[in-house]
């Protein structure tokens, strides 16, 4: 009988658990002030200030506008110095396509970005950008694991549609005699 209470109070228990633990929730709401901090840190050209919201793990792989990769916090804050010598001002907004995704303590995150950046000389230039994050909670804090921005590749636009593309000329071969 004590077999079959215990037996019943673990079902009973397991059943009283989180039934939505392990499936993927929208967490748009909360994340996105997040990441509009992170990129409000982003926007005051000192790579010192959104490195709060990165882990600091040697072998973390983010990749930004430029150059292709960096390997670790480290990487990133030394590059993103680099480039940020070369230009005034930086203003990064996060679009409102941004979306959230959490699954217990690991979410990821997809947006788009508008950047109006100064260089040192020149114009303003502005580019949109595309970016996805993956965050995992460390303690209390959701730190970035992983980050890819990026810049769409022009596209040159083709002169006719491929269908209505005029055929080649068809010569006939010369007979020969």
């Amino acid at each position: 009988m004590k077999k079959i209470l215990i037996v019943l109070a673990t079902a009973w228990l397991a059943g009283c658990g989180d039934s939505d633990a392990g499936k993927p929730k929208d967490a748009t709401a909360f994340f996105r002030p997040h990441m509009e901090k992170v990129y409000s840190a982003w926007s005051t050209l000192d790579a010192s200030k959104p490195a709060m919201f990165y882990a600091k793990d040697p072998n973390l792989a983010f990749f930004d506008i430029e150059p292709l990769k960096y390997k670790g916090w480290q990487d990133y804050e030394d590059g993103f110095r680099k480039v940020a010598a070369g230009y005034k001002s930086l203003e990064i907004t996060v679009a409102p396509d941004f979306h959230a995704t959490q699954v217990g303590d690991v979410a990821w995150v997809t947006y788009t970005l508008d950047l109006a950046m100064q260089p040192q000389t020149g114009d303003l230039v502005k580019v949109q950008a595309r970016g996805t994050d993956i965050l995992e909670k460390r303690g209390e804090e959701w730190m970035i694991v992983h980050e890819h921005v990026s810049v769409p590749m022009a596209q040159e636009q083709p002169k006719e549609p491929p269908h209505k593309a005029k055929a080649a000329p068809h010569h006939k071969a010369k007979k020969h005699r």
